[in-house]
């Protein structure tokens, strides 16, 4: 035996030394890569915040992942740069999805029987690439485990957006994310935890200010750059009518607490008037859906600086049988519901132009797991909708910069530190693309990608070139 422990000491300091270099001594630091320079030559340049585009096409330098200068001259490129003729685009941020659900499929109680953790995994990352395809350079996972895209996508194993993970939903027993079918046992109180993989890492059941606290700090340990919590009930779920609220405002200050000495926020699902305005009141920096914003709850909105995540793509752009096979039974009529309230929302916004900025596309748009990537194609769909309510530049903020300033509210759990998202200008990461057409004046432009998108290019790669 003494033998043997010696012999395994042997080769752990053998490993040691070979880890170390040759003589025990440390390896030599790896150098880093050189910057990629990428000169894009005549481009009209829309910044992400004004209302027009530059009068006359610019150049536009982008060395390593940042944008380095605008209007810049061929002299300021690396004699070994990239040189890309725009021939006249225009150039626009990167989009920003601010409620994509990686892992999700419906119906949810079906999948939470027959599809296992590798196989929602692999789902997702295959949106991933489709949603940078489409345009989509960073996106907000608004529930479910994501954290391991970020990972995968940042370690180059595969293209995406940029991901910020809220991780696993938070659910009242009874709430919007409590999936148990009603002879499955409650996780607490049956006193068997959780049993099925879908429950522990999509969502956790929680009751009172002790239980959201551990949730809370649970998503954080996995990850989190934000918190989700359930304030009302839904449609893709059996038990909770669309009137429910859900915590009080007890619960949901605790999960703000926890998060703002985290340094960062929590932001919900809300369906209806009463679960808003105790969300903005109990300390929410973040409302999504809204179908029952009013005249009132915008003031709110405006006067405590909360953004709203709005997703009208999910109801006023799918056909009611498309819908129905997405949600059966008693949820096909919630979202017979929200569909009828949309152009109201839309309308109150119309006429409480202040709210404008605080407004993000936010897509949610699920259905089952085999038309997923076929499903994330028609997201883009919104551009049209929303051009029946709003200018088109108001509308491509919703997708760059007021995207960026939501996600900015995640402070120093932002993944992404080396400069701003949803602008092009100096100093920001250079997430970009390039339109074929003004979206500016045309923004149905953005509805056809694949023809359209000329360039994607994000933190300072081009992933996609066909001029």
């Amino acid at each position: 035996m003494k033998t043997l422990r010696t012999a395994i000491l042997a080769m752990a300091v053998l490993c040691a030394q070979y880890a170390q270099g040759a003589g025990g001594a440390p390896a030599p630091e790896k150098e880093p890569a050189p910057k990629t320079s990428v000169l894009i030559k005549n481009v009209y340049v829309w910044d992400g915040i004004s209302d027009e585009r530059t009068e006359t096409p610019i150049n536009i330098l982008v060395e390593g992942n940042l944008v380095a200068k605008l209007d810049a001259k061929e002299s300021d490129a690396a004699e070994d740069a990239i040189i890309i003729d725009g021939k006249g685009k225009t150039l626009i941020p990167g989009l920003h999805d601010m409620h994509v659900q990686f892992t999700i499929s419906t119906p949810i109680q079906i999948g939470r029987q027959t599809v296992n953790p590798m196989h929602a995994g692999a789902v997702g990352i295959l949106r991933a690439k489709g949603l940078l395809m489409n345009g989509f350079t960073t996106v907000r996972d608004a529930g479910g485990s994501a954290k391991y895209i970020q990972k995968i996508i940042e370690e180059g194993l595969t293209p995406g957006p940029r991901v910020l993970s809220s991780e696993a939903w938070i659910s009242q027993t009874g709430g919007h994310a409590d999936f148990r079918q009603l002879n499955d046992p409650h996780p607490v109180m049956s006193g068997t935890g959780y049993y099925n993989w879908y429950d522990q890492y999509l969502s956790h059941t929680v009751d009172g200010k002790t239980e959201m606290r551990r949730a809370v700090r649970e998503n954080f340990f996995r990850g989190a750059s934000q918190i989700k919590i359930m304030v009302s009930g839904g449609v893709a779920t059996e038990q909770d009518p669309l009137h429910t609220v859900q915590f009080t405002p007890e619960e949901i200050e605790a999960a703000v607490e926890v998060a703002e000495l985290w340094g960062t926020y929590v932001f919900a699902h809300t369906l209806n008037r009463r679960s808003m305005q105790m969300g903005i009141e109990s300390g929410l920096k973040g409302l999504e859906h809204c179908p029952a914003l009013d005249d009132e709850l915008a003031e709110m909105v405006v006067e405590h600086d909360v953004m709203l995540g709005i997703s009208v793509v999910g109801v006023l752009g799918i056909s009611e049988e498309a819908a129905e096979e997405s949600y059966p039974g008693v949820q096909f009529q919630k979202w017979k519901t929200l569909r009828d309230q949309a152009d109201n929302m839309l309308k109150v916004m119309q006429r409480n132009p202040k709210v404008l900025k605080h407004i993000t596309f936010s897509s949610d748009l699920v259905g089952p797991w085999q038309g997923a990537l076929e499903r994330d194609d028609t997201v883009l769909g919104e551009f049209g909708i929303l051009a029946k309510y709003f200018d088109n530049a108001s509308i491509l903020r919703m997708f760059t910069s007021n995207g960026a300033r939501y996600n900015a509210l995640t402070g120093p759990n932002h993944p992404y530190q080396d400069g701003p998202l949803g602008v092009v200008k100096e100093g920001a990461y250079a997430d970009i693309l390039l339109v074929d057409g003004n979206p500016l004046e045309d923004i149905k432009v953005l509805v056809d990608p694949d023809r359209n998108l000329k360039i994607i290019m994000k933190d300072g790669k081009v992933y996609k070139n066909s001029l």
